[in-house]
């Protein structure tokens, strides 16, 4: 079995999504194409699968870039975990940190998002396993 991480990221009203960011332990798993970019999805790996500061601020960075050719503006909510750092140079988008411990509370994805999104995930991988 093997464990991935995903960073999710939408507006308010679900009607904007940025790509899922997927964080696995191969570098190039042999189920994916040889051109990564070909994926619907953002892939990168880590060595334990986590996301790390240095992911995070990568991710932030590409769609600060992508922003500003856009001329918007973000305001981001992030939970606040050692592997989301604080980032002054953005340019299009601003960070603020949730309280500690009060994710479960307060954080949007955590409000039904993510449980939606594991529950779709699941039915098509049991809905392709019975094809198989």
């Amino acid at each position: 079995m093997e464990r991935i991480t995903l960073l999710l990221c939408a507006n308010m009203t679900g009607e904007e999504k940025l790509p899922v960011f997927v964080i696995g332990k191969s570098k190039q798993p042999r189920s994916f194409p040889k051109d990564l970019s070909k994926l619907p999805v953002r892939y990168r790996n880590s060595a334990n699968t986590w996301m790390t500061g240095f992911l995070f601020k990568e991710w932030l960075y590409e769609w600060d870039i992508k922003l500003k050719i856009q001329d918007r503006r973000f305001l981001l909510l992030v939970d606040n975990c050692t592997a989301h750092p604080a980032v002054d140079d953005l340019q299009m988008i601003t960070l603020k940190f949730l309280p500690p411990n009060t994710t479960s509370l307060l954080q949007p994805m955590d409000m039904g998002v993510i449980k939606n999104f594991k529950g779709h995930y699941r039915f098509r991988l049991n809905h392709r396993n019975c094809k198989s």
